[in-house]
């Protein structure tokens, strides 16, 4: 119907009765019509432009002068502080609200052209716009794409002004509206360069399920997009990733999103290469798509340019999990950083480090110079975005210091960060990086070394972690490949280095994930077929991760990012579904999912919506525990509690859960996760005595973390013991946990002084 909407919008545009600001609703949906094919972004942008000067805000087309403003503006355009935020009025002038969304509009067209300074220009006009003329429904989206722009210099102030677009869309009044957009924009695009990567998963899923609710069916499905690569990134379990891709790429199918659909198919047959749904792991055709139908595809499409780098970014990929290190380099080389400068989202830091492994890997066999120059540069690269504050990269430094170092025959160095870059990796839950690092090691001691003994080794535990990944496919090759310098059966209790420890499997228990979010929880193998069974979230027990370091300077605000501690969380609640997907099947994912059930539509669980019993508690009370915890059977523990005003018990439970789960072989990730999202709870509920014993834990966990130092892990002990009864319980329990760091890292003289200055601490 675009023929006769143009026509009765030409019909309006005509009338010489009617003002700019009367006609701006037609000439936004020819905006729109224009700017819907990403093709034509750059037409979009200019009709954007040639609007708003019609409304008296103008902005010159000259790409000389676009440069020139887009600079100065991004010179005088500084972070408001909180307290700014919180004294702006409300934008009531109509024509302002109309061009405040038309640049805002006109942005994401010059984002998708690559017009950078238009971007800048724009962005910038918006936010300055908001802090003089007030609150609008599109001030918070602006912000959070300032912060994209900022993000490129300074991390944390990119995530500083993503949380003041939060904070304004707690004061708009048609603030949800935009949430969707803020979220994606935000959790995909700023924040995973501050935060640890898991941490933007749930938020994510968050704006899915506002964009399904308010009906803006795309931002939710860029929601779930990102949500997917994220997960890559993460490294989260391949199993219920896989159902996750299954569940997601069939909405975006149904609801015609073929703009996202075509970028984010070669997400979903990557995590299904891993599992084994390929005939050739190398090429991206199994039950999600098949590669040449799919190029052939994309040749038409808006997102043609994309789609094709994450196609050859995931070839790259697979190309390094199974060895043809050749061709991952030469696909390295013909993309160098192209993705980077044409999106920058977080698929950039996975993408950059196996370019660079590749790249190694073809240097230590060639010795060719344009190897080893561009293996160098991406080096260099990542410590600089280390030292920018990014913690996602921590543990790809050492790995891509130890390929240097085995490129330039240093063996002391390499045999010393190999297994510092597993151990970083293993910690963080990155599994399949830790996974990925332990093979290269593995290599390098079998062809460099021919230490046959230690490679061996290290084989073994590259298995393990694979198949805690959930790739036994190519654990499976490993075997096949090097089972011959070990026993048959790999023995349980391996300790290759201190942080690495392989438990004896149980074959009953069912495969836990890092995120009680997503669509499903497991995914079992069963003959030729791969049965994928999703399980509502609620019977999930375990939390997601939220986690926030104080280094990067968001004080003592837990949840940064969503209105500080005001976060209110969502629970994806589905119908157990099962689809049968054929192993190594070449067709679409329509096929596959013919009898899927189509109701995967999750809802906003609220507190007060279950009982009448849970609304007696006071909001903020309620609120403390909806911020802080995952939607699992925890809050269901919790609704009689909580019902009657019982606060204290409240408190005790969650301190009990956290110290149940002490003695496990959890990822301290995850410990971290729960212990901070406990704290954030009693917190607000003002239990003080609970808050702190749960800091000291959280102070050994951030010094295990290598998060903080000796000297601060220290104070962080000290602060705490002034704050306690002296010989009371939670003295105790901070002087205990002290004790446990002391011993953990042979301190036996600060572990003696310990026990001679609280010696009733033994007793308890």
């Amino acid at each position: 119907n675009a023929d006769k909407m143009k026509v009765y919008g030409d019909e309006v545009l005509q009338q010489s009765t009617l003002t700019e600001l009367e006609k701006v609703r037609v000439h936004s949906c020819n905006i729109s019509l224009v700017g819907g094919s990403m093709i034509h972004g750059q037409d979009a942008l200019d009709m954007s432009i040639s609007v708003l000067k019609r409304l008296g805000c103008k902005f010159p087309q000259n790409k000389l002068l676009q440069a020139r403003i887009a600079l100065s503006s991004l010179a005088t355009t500084k972070l408001p502080t909180e307290k700014d935020i919180a004294n702006l009025p409300i934008m009531n002038d109509p024509a302002r609200k109309a061009c405040m969304k038309i640049m805002i509009n006109g942005a994401t067209y010059s984002h998708h052209c690559n017009n950078v300074f238009a971007f800048i220009m724009l962005t910038t006009r918006a936010v300055q716009w908001t802090m003089k003329y007030g609150v609008g429904v599109y001030s918070a989206p602006a912000f959070a794409i300032f912060g994209m722009i900022k993000k490129l210099t300074s991390y944390i102030k990119g995530a500083k002004l993503a949380d003041r677009g939060f904070q304004l869309l707690d004061i708009c009044a048609d603030g949800k509206n935009a949430e969707n957009r803020v979220t994606y924009l935000s959790w995909f695009m700023v924040y995973p360069f501050s935060k640890p990567i898991h941490s933007t998963l749930k938020h994510l899923l968050r704006g899915y399920k506002v964009g399904m609710e308010v009906g803006d069916l795309e931002s939710a499905m860029w929601n779930v997009s990102m949500y997917i690569c994220n997960s890559i990134v993460a490294g989260k379990a391949l199993k219920p990733l896989a159902v996750d891709c299954v569940a997601y790429i069939e909405q975006m199918r149904m609801l015609k999103q073929d703009y996202i659909l075509h970028q984010s198919l070669p997400f979903a047959q990557g995590v299904l290469n891993m599992l084994g749904d390929a005939e050739d792991p190398l090429k991206l055709s199994g039950s999600a798509m098949v590669e040449d139908d799919y190029l052939a595809m994309i040749e038409s499409s808006d997102a043609r340019v994309m789609s094709f780098l994450h196609l050859q970014i995931f070839k790259n990929i697979m190309c390094n999990f199974f060895g043809d290190f050749e061709q991952g380099a030469k696909l390295a080389l013909e993309r160098e950083d192209e993705y980077e400068k044409k999106n920058g989202s977080p698929l950039t830091l996975l993408d950059t480090l196996h370019q660079g492994i590749s790249l190694y890997a073809m240097a230590r066999r060639t010795k060719e110079k344009k190897y080893i120059k561009a293996a160098k540069k991406i080096r260099k690269k990542v410590e600089i975005w280390l030292k920018k504050g990014n913690i996602n990269v921590t543990h790809y430094v050492p790995f891509l210091e130890a390929e240097e170092a085995a490129l330039e025959g240093n063996v002391d160095e390499a045999t010393r960060l190999y297994p510092w870059a597993i151990s970083l990796a293993s910690s963080a839950g990155v599994l399949h990086n830790a996974a990925f690092a332990s093979e290269r090691f593995a290599e390098y001691l079998l062809h460099d070394l021919k230490d046959n003994d230690r490679a061996g080794e290290y084989f073994q535990d590259s298995i393990k972690y694979y198949t805690d990944w959930g790739s036994t496919y190519k654990a499976d090759l490993l075997k096949q490949n090097y089972s011959h310098l070990w026993d048959k059966k790999i023995p349980i209790g391996i300790n290759v280095n201190p942080d690495i420890v392989i438990k004896a499997p149980d074959d009953n228990a069912i495969q836990d994930i890092s995120d009680p979010s997503s669509a499903a929880q497991t995914t079992e193998a069963s003959g030729g077929r791969v049965l994928i069974t999703a399980i509502a979230a609620s019977t999930s027990k375990k939390h997601t991760v939220n986690t926030n370091f104080n280094t990067l300077d968001f004080g003592e605000d837990y949840e940064p990012g969503r209105g500080g501690n005001n976060e209110d969380f969502a629970s994806v609640d589905i119908t157990a579904i099962t689809t049968p997907c054929a192993k190594s099947r070449a067709g679409s994912m329509h096929d596959l999912t013919a009898d899927y059930v189509r109701s995967n539509m999750a809802e906003v669980i609220s507190i007060g919506s279950k009982t009448n019993e849970v609304t007696r508690c006071s909001d903020s009370q309620t609120s403390a525990v909806k911020s802080a915890l995952s939607r699992d059977l925890l809050l269901e523990e919790y609704r009689t509690e909580l019902g009657r005003g019982d606060m204290k018990s409240v408190a005790f439970q969650i301190s009990l859960r956290c110290y149940q789960n002490w003695p496990s072989y959890r990822p301290l990730v995850d410990v971290q996760s729960e212990l901070e999202a406990s704290i954030s709870a009693l917190v607000k509920l003002n239990m003080k005595n609970h808050e702190r014993s749960l800091q000291a834990y959280l102070v050994v966990v951030r010094r295990l973390r290598n998060l903080a130092s000796t000297d601060e892990t220290n104070h962080g002990f000290e602060e705490l013991l002034k704050a306690v009864e002296p010989n009371s319980s939670v003295f105790h329990t901070v002087r205990m946990m002290q004790l446990e760091l002391f011993v953990l890292f042979k301190d036996w003289k600060g572990a003696m002084l310990c026990l001679t200055e609280a010696p009733d601490t033994r007793k308890e």
